[in-house]
């Protein structure tokens, strides 16, 4: 009776463990996973309780050296970068005033806007930069070179309202330039 106990336990433990893999990152709950099937592959071939014990073990410990070995072998720096690794070294355009004070600061990269940190103090929105590391979700960025005489800024096009003033104030500028080309190409008759 005892045995039949066991073999549910350990079927238990190895549907949990291999459940719970698919929602942790790193495969550390697999080799858990793997030693309960053998476990439980010995309990229901009716072995000693210490059998299973030692082949779930044995099984959990082997399992996490090959797949240390596996992972190992998946992070060779020699290897082409994926996922957001392959920002490194990129140029970003600053789209937010990096200030670690303040603690803001976003980049674009490609196509994506990340948060970002910088060593050098405040950067300021437009200036290009380079990538340099990845924290988490954050991007390190170096200073590279300001940002080019006909940026705009996107806080500008973010406030509808100033986007509406400053159209206004072109276009009465506009108005006024061409009233006075006007008065001096075009003789008064009087």
């Amino acid at each position: 009776m005892e045995n039949e106990l066991w073999r549910w336990v350990w079927v238990i433990v190895a549907m949990v463990m291999g459940l719970g893999e698919i929602f942790t990152a790193g495969f550390f709950l697999l080799p858990f996973g793997i030693g309960a099937a053998l476990a439980a592959l010995a309990a229901w071939l009716d072995l000693h309780g210490a059998v299973q014990w030692l082949l779930f073990f044995g099984g959990t410990t082997v399992s996490f050296l090959v797949l240390r070995r596996f992972m190992g072998r998946q992070d060779r720096p020699d290897d082409l970068p994926v996922g957001a690794n392959r920002y490194i070294g990129l140029p970003a355009r600053v789209v937010e005033v990096i200030d670690s004070v303040n603690n803001t600061g976003r980049v674009r990269v490609e196509s994506d806007e990340w948060r970002a940190v910088s060593e050098a103090g405040r950067i300021e929105e437009g200036s290009l930069v380079r990538v340099t590391a990845l924290h988490g979700t954050k991007l390190e960025v170096v200073f590279e070179e300001p940002p080019p005489d006909d940026y705009v800024s996107s806080t500008a096009t973010a406030d509808p309202g100033a986007v509406a003033d400053a159209a206004a104030a072109s276009s009465d500028e506009d108005a006024d330039a061409a009233a006075q080309d006007d008065e001096t190409t075009t003789p008064r008759s009087e």
